[in-house]
């Protein structure tokens, strides 16, 4: 789909949820059980208001009994992935070995990367992600591909050609010099594409896979051009003693990124298990971002992370489904995770938490909460149209059931500057990812 706006004002009625302002670190939200969206012709929400009759003057979608809310952003997510969603072969480096590295040698053939590409982008939009930060493969025709499919489907999308040089198949191993040239040209080619809703992330796989000398030029590329920078930090144990025995020169993992100059206020480190309070304080001396995987993390086995570390310190927290070892793209999923991941730690997270950390908190997280995360006069209008069983009234029921019950209630619609880039027929089966 193209990324234009929308040719003139449009309206939608609907109950309303959303984060309320400057609340990403916060459980709070605004509801309104009948109200009027408005999105200008630039793809701004010029009003979300409680609706009263002749307030609009034009057309008015009529979407009740939907809920509109923020469209679900997913702050790390792999495109390559997508078909090997439960394959269960172990702990992370084993699972690695036997599922991962094979099935992304596959997307050297662009055929199957375009077919797969496709199946992604429509998974997540079928989802109510409008905004998705992806890791492609170390193949720049993939990468191509995915960039394409995502300008096609209208969402909003920060990826990146996956950085290897070193511990990988030979299949996914590419030096350095050839794989900073691509990264260039891929730069060149997409990053600030569909108007801008495409961006370019230098992407160390991990510092396990990725010499000095390749994270040192990586580092200059995204100072040269801005590009925010994602990668993964302590996800397990033996992750974190292989890096250090590969990386003898940094004091931990976090000063792996540190001195090769990765670790910025545009980073974004995905899962963060097993992190030092030395750690901690530097990423928040940093200004960088975290990405919480819980349902991955449950499912590798690879720990728990403690978000009380995170906040205690302002560290900002993204959420990500990390698919594919999440079991689903569907974020909704990902929050239930939240919760039962902190459970396990002795706190007990607000639905209300859950539901801001999957928008306004994760845009904050990936630099983006000026421009989306919350339906506001002003940002750019990316919302989801949520139709729940009618008898479930007011916020509270709404937040439980979006939650903890996702079967009971459908993206109906989803939107990215106010143009539809999905829409469920009525009577359809909801969409549900493995």
């Amino acid at each position: 789909m193209s990324a234009r706006p929308p040719e003139s004002p449009r309206a939608y009625r609907g109950r309303l949820l959303t984060p309320l302002a400057a609340s990403s670190n916060g459980d709070r939200v605004r509801y309104l059980d009948d109200a009027l969206l408005v999105v200008g012709s630039d793809g701004r929400i010029v009003e979300a208001a409680p609706f009263a009759p002749g307030a609009f003057r034009g057309p008015v979608l009529d979407l009740r009994p939907s809920v509109l809310m923020p469209g679900f952003i997913d702050a790390h997510v792999h495109f390559p992935q997508t078909r090997i969603i439960g394959s269960a072969s172990g702990s992370l480096l084993d699972w690695l070995e036997r599922s991962v590295f094979p099935e992304e040698a596959r997307f050297r053939d662009d055929g199957y990367a375009a077919l797969v590409a496709g199946e992604f982008t429509a998974r997540l939009a079928a989802s109510g992600t409008t905004t998705c930060v992806v890791f492609s493969s170390s193949c720049a025709g993939a990468t191509d591909q995915l960039f394409d499919a995502l300008l096609r489907a209208g969402l909003r999308g920060i990826a990146g050609l996956t950085l290897m040089d070193q511990n990988c198949p030979e299949a996914l191993c590419v030096p350095r010099d050839d794989a900073i040239a691509m990264a260039r040209d891929l730069v060149q080619r997409w990053h600030g594409a569909g108007g801008g809703l495409l961006e370019f992330a230098i992407t160390p796989r991990f510092a396990l896979s990725c010499s000095r000398g390749l994270m040192e030029a990586a580092a200059l590329l995204a100072h040269d051009h801005d590009l925010l920078v994602q990668t993964h930090v302590a996800e397990t144990p033996a992750e974190g003693e292989a890096t250090l025995r590969e990386h003898p020169w940094a004091r931990d993992y976090i000063d792996v990124y540190d001195r090769v100059g990765l670790l910025t206020g545009r980073a974004l480190l995905a899962h963060g298990i097993h992190l030092t309070p030395r750690e901690w304080d530097r990423l928040a001396e940093a200004r960088s971002s975290v990405v919480h995987c819980p349902d991955s993390n449950f499912f590798l086995g690879s720990g728990r992370m403690r978000l009380a570390d995170a906040r205690a310190r302002a560290v900002s927290v993204g959420l990500g489904s990390d698919v594919g070892a999440g079991r689903s793209f569907d974020m909704r999923r990902s929050m239930s995770s939240a919760f039962d991941n902190a459970l396990c730690l002795g706190d007990r997270l607000l639905p209300s938490a859950l539901f801001v950390m999957a928008t306004q908190g994760t845009a904050d997280a990936i630099g983006l909460g000026l421009v989306i995360g919350s339906l506001e006069a002003g940002k750019e209008a990316d919302f989801i149209a949520v139709r729940f069983p009618e008898h479930l009234l007011g916020e509270a029921e709404l937040l439980n059931h979006l939650v903890f019950a996702p079967e009971t209630a459908a993206v109906h619609r989803a939107f990215v500057r106010g143009r539809p880039v999905h829409l469920r027929r009525l009577g359809a089966p909801p969409h549900h990812s493995p």
